[in-house]
């Protein structure tokens, strides 16, 4: 699918690589707020340490390239 800045639904795709991002730099509750407006549920999550953030930050990279 491709992603069109017109669409609600693309809009929360693009919220999913946005969470990944912000997770990955650090930013837990930016992250937290964009995997929230994105609407999709993921396990609890375990974002004690960095490590856990990067791989919590791939985990949502696989569900955006998933549902792109």
């Amino acid at each position: 699918m491709a992603l069109n800045k017109n669409s609600e639904k693309s809009d929360k795709i693009a919220d999913l690589y946005r969470a990944a991002f912000y997770l990955a730099k650090g930013s837990k509750k930016i992250a937290l707020d964009f995997i929230k407006k994105s609407g999709q549920n993921f396990p609890k999550m375990n974002l004690k340490g960095k490590e856990n953030q990067l791989l919590w930050a791939e985990k949502i990279l696989d569900r955006y390239h998933e549902l792109k």
